[in-house]
């Protein structure tokens, strides 16, 4: 009954977008969604071509440096701070936050060089234990040559939101995210090479153990089949590197092979599905491995200016931090609609839904089986655009919550909350 309720929840009452926490902090590729310059055969491809893609007119001008600044203020009230299965505790939450993005075209607009430090701070009046202030900064650069197409960002982020379905609690932590991605078109197909590299430390010593590297390379070969339609290949390598043993030796390494296609089904659709095998060694024999179907995919549909509807899902092992677990198989949906409703007002939705399936058996007192969590995060928001087109005003309501066999893992929790955001 309850995971009827979670399913009408999920597709009935979902969350703006702005306010979805992410799970998993692990820089998790999922490629390209749509297509990508494609094949230097297409039309397309020879009428965009190392032309300019910088969109000048934006934010505030300083010599050639576009600045780009954002502050978002809000005011909440959360039902179950803790996310606790019992006793849950509320408390109102005063929540600021700052991002300011400096973009640097160059060659008329051909490449960008950007950089940004955002910031999100948090005061609470119950459990002001809970007060802490995330810090987050970016470099990137994007450069657009006719033979080949070069993204490269790294993010570096300082913080105490929760880190993921296990550790509900806030953790300080350190993030380092390195990502690129390399496009070379050729007559009749194409070549991506896309990387990442993830680091993640935590201050606390008893969760020192976590620290751990997390290391992918993506070959992809791509035919367009169509003008509208791509299919591809692709060969993952992904290397898993711990700081510590002392759960034994918990290093691995992962090969995983897929099928892809993507394309536009109309002017105004665009899709993405892939589906192929990994297969996850650890070193420490012992442990269980992965050997399984992966999946992931995505579509997109404008049906107009101001409309958009992306659905993404996803079936891949991630790193566990439970019970001395080697990791657990996520099965995700996502679902997001941004509609505007009226010239300045605008209706945000959106929805997550997992499913977890762990690697082993449980060694935890009494509880000789295997975990299975559900989990969802969904609601509905509402914006409204000042005639200023620089300040919103936006309301949000939330709900999440997680559906375990385990006892003790469940909690649910309900968020109401008003704001008001600059971007300039």
């Amino acid at each position: 009954m309850r995971l009827t309720r979670i399913s009408l929840l999920f597709f009935v009452c979902l969350l703006a977008s702005k306010l979805c926490f992410a799970y998993v902090p692990e820089a998790q590729s999922e490629g390209k969604f749509f297509p990508s310059k494609g094949t230097m055969a297409s039309e397309e491809y020879e009428a965009k071509a190392g032309m300019p893609v910088y969109e000048y007119g934006k934010g505030l001008q300083l010599g050639p440096v576009h600045l780009k600044p954002e502050l978002n203020y809000g005011y909440r009230w959360d039902s179950n701070v803790f996310y606790e299965d019992t006793n849950n505790e509320s408390d109102y939450i005063n929540t600021l936050r700052g991002n300011l993005l400096a973009e640097l075209p160059f060659a008329g607009g051909q490449h960008l060089l950007s950089a940004a430090y955002g910031f999100r701070s948090e005061w609470f009046n119950r459990f002001t234990n809970q007060n802490h202030t995330d810090h987050k900064g970016m470099v990137g650069l994007n450069l657009n040559f006719v033979s080949f197409t070069l993204d490269v960002e790294d993010t570096y982020e300082r913080t105490e939101s929760r880190a993921n379905t296990e550790f509900t609690e806030r953790i300080l932590r350190d993030e380092n995210a390195f990502h690129s991605l390399l496009e070379v078109p050729f007559a009749s197909f194409f070549l991506e090479n896309e990387i990442t590299d993830f680091d993640i430390s935590y201050d606390r010593a008893v969760d020192a153990v976590f620290d751990h590297n997390l290391f992918t390379i993506y070959q992809r070969v791509g035919y367009d089949m169509t003008p509208n339609t791509q299919l591809l290949g692709e060969y993952a390598y992904i290397g898993v590197w711990y700081d510590q043993d002392v759960f034994g030796d918990r290093d691995g390494d992962a090969h995983q092979y897929m099928l892809g296609m993507r394309g536009k089904l109309t002017e105004r659709i665009a899709y993405q599905v892939w589906m192929g095998a990994q297969h996850r060694i650890y070193d420490d024999f012992v442990r269980p491995d992965f050997n399984g179907f992966v999946a992931r995919g995505a579509l997109q549909w404008d049906p107009n200016e101001g409309n958009r509807i992306l659905f993404r899902a996803d079936r891949t092992p991630t790193e566990s931090t439970f019970d001395g677990q080697s990791f657990y198989t996520r099965n995700r949906g996502q679902l997001t609609w941004r509609h505007q409703i009226a010239e300045r007002w605008f209706v945000n939705l959106a929805g997550t839904l997992d499913y977890h399936e762990y690697s082993r058996i449980t060694v935890l007192p009494g509880e000789a089986t295997t975990r299975r969590d559900t989990m969802w995060d969904t609601g509905t928001g509402v914006e409204y655009r000042m005639p200023n087109d620089l300040v919103s005003i936006t309301l949000d309501y939330r709900h999440v919550g997680r559906d375990s066999n385990l006892v003790g893992l469940d909690y649910d929790g309900d968020e109401i909350a008003a704001g008001v955001r600059a971007i300039f």
